[in-house]
């Protein structure tokens, strides 16, 4: 069970990674400087998670289907923090990480979608190049990304995810702003929308109050 302590460290660093997005965004506005350039047909991120398979799975109610959703996941994960530079930590495929899960997360359904949304997009874009279909793919990864390093850091890492930098520099959200500006407000509400309705009450509620404060920040 995670106390409202516990959560305290993890909201103040998603606290910072907001404001830190924020500045990046103006500072783009600002300056001019082209979001994507011409040679995004030649990013490899887009074509490598193109090769990932979709998850087959509605939900995650017993220890194999844990392990298929975990390995899945940390494919696309490897390719995050390989080509992003996120440090994004793997989900753990043993049988107390499961038990965790089970006991932390209520639903699973959102993370799947989420997960072949990103496989998704990343397909089309395979199939016919173009800026908005790109756009879609960084969009797609962003909300992977934030959710995914949340989730981890709730479930796993609480110890590890104590300071402002560690979550900064695991989420990527930097680079995934630098990539698609616009696509920031739909990461954040999306791990808004995430906490509400995969993680229990208890540890949902030290960032509720927070995220719902967004709408008018970005």
């Amino acid at each position: 069970m995670i106390n409202n302590k516990g959560m305290m460290p993890l909201v103040g660093g998603i606290i910072f990674v907001v404001l830190a997005v924020l500045v990046i965004i103006v500072g783009l506005k600002i300056t001019g400087n082209p979001v994507i350039g011409e040679d995004y047909v030649d990013d490899p991120i887009p074509y490598k998670v193109a090769e990932l398979s979709e998850l087959n799975l509605e939900d995650v109610d017993n220890f194999e289907k844990y392990k298929s959703f975990a390995d899945n996941v940390n494919n696309l994960i490897l390719i995050l923090n390989d080509g992003l530079e996120t440090e994004i930590p793997l989900l753990e495929k043993t049988q107390e990480a499961w038990g965790k899960a089970s006991k932390t997360i209520t639903k699973y359904g959102p993370l799947i979608n989420n997960y072949n949304g990103v496989i998704l997009s990343a397909k089309d874009f395979e199939s016919l190049p173009s800026e908005d279909r790109y756009k879609k793919v960084y969009q797609e990864l962003g909300v992977f990304s934030l959710e995914l390093t949340f989730i981890s850091a709730t479930l796993f890492h609480t110890a590890t995810f104590n300071s402002v930098g560690t979550f900064y520099r695991a989420s990527g959200v930097n680079t995934f702003a630098f990539k698609c500006p616009s696509c920031v407000s739909v990461m954040l509400s999306s791990a808004y929308w995430t906490i509400k309705t995969v993680l229990v009450e208890k540890a949902s509620e030290g960032a509720e109050s927070f995220f719902d404060k967004l709408g008018d920040l970005v």
